[in-house]
């Protein structure tokens, strides 16, 4: 049996699609799997077993679609995205059965939810587990300490989806300085616009004689999940990498804007801390301020998220 999947554009949602995926993995033990997905998403995944992994070509999806159709036979294609270009590619693909994800249902479920009953909706079967899962191990079985006595700090300033969801670069140094004796900094980063956010926040501490490791631009996806897993703490924005940390349970502050936690909250990791405001134009769910204040950001301070690391520790 050959099963297709589209798997979720972002990497966050390709984290928080991994309940679903695993439980299909889990009902159809003998199957073989076809990934296809944006290069984030299939990389995330390149380690799953019993799989082919194939990067989309947005520019040429439904040429690439044909090929496809012609090296494989498939049973059942599944898609992650309500996107119609993924509709029109599964169709190419003629599979005997197509499953498509309906972002318009189960509307205020965290959207591990809405993955997971997307499936056991569509096969008619229970998925057990509803821990995230991710094919790539940790490089260490314990807590990482450092020669100096030192743990990890992680801070990840970016967030793909817009600016709106990002804290101040100021902020996160002032909290990174704030834990500097007792923490060796990582900051995480991809794409040219976080460079420029790590990078000023690598000049801030260096201002401070604090030595930073940026390490924006320079990991593939499976060592920037391995460089989470050493972090004793992770201060992030709502991202892809947060929802990796709460994969590996890692101890994370989550600094929250113009999301709705309520759906995109680190899912089931004990060790999370959410920090946000409750202004009344939140959440916009913008990729920029539509009111130009940005004070969901701008007025949650440092203080409050130091705050939160003191209860978790």
């Amino acid at each position: 049996m050959k099963i297709f999947i589209h798997l979720p554009n972002w990497l966050g949602d390709a984290v928080m699609a991994s309940v679903a995926l695993y439980g299909i993995k889990e009902y159809f033990k003998n199957a073989e799997f076809i990934l296809y997905g944006s290069f984030v998403s299939t990389q995330l995944f390149k380690n799953f077993s019993h799989s082919k992994i194939i990067i989309e070509d947005r520019k040429k999806r439904y040429k690439q679609a044909l090929k496809l159709r012609k090296e494989f036979k498939v049973d059942f294609a599944i898609s992650f995205r309500s996107a119609l270009s993924s509709k029109i590619i599964l169709s190419i693909l003629r599979a005997k059965k197509r499953y498509f994800f309906d972002k318009r249902k189960f509307k205020e479920e965290h959207q591990v939810l809405k993955y997971l009953y997307f499936i056991e909706n569509s096969f008619n079967f229970k998925i057990h587990s509803k821990e995230l899962q991710l094919p790539i191990k940790a490089r260490f079985s314990r807590l990482l300490m450092l020669k100096n006595g030192k743990k990890i700090l992680g801070i990840n300033p970016g967030a793909t989806f817009g600016s709106a969801k990002r804290w101040d670069a100021r902020y996160f140094a002032e909290v990174a300085k704030e834990f500097s004796k007792s923490h060796e900094i990582l900051i995480f980063g991809a794409g040219d616009g976080e460079q420029i956010l790590c990078d000023e926040i690598e000049k801030l501490l260096k201002k401070s004689n604090i030595k930073a490791k940026n390490l924006c631009n320079k990991t593939s996806i499976q060592t920037l999940c391995q460089n989470i897993t050493l972090c004793d703490l992770f201060i992030t924005n709502d991202s892809g990498p947060m929802h990796i940390a709460a994969a590996y349970k890692i101890k994370t502050i989550a600094i929250f804007g113009p999301t709705k936690f309520t759906q995109t909250s680190p899912w089931q990791n004990p060790n999370a801390k959410l920090v946000h405001l409750n202004l009344e134009c939140m959440p916009c769910m913008q990729k920029t301020c539509p009111l130009k204040h940005h004070k969901c950001m701008k007025d949650l301070k440092p203080e409050m998220v130091i705050e939160k690391v003191n209860i978790l520790f």
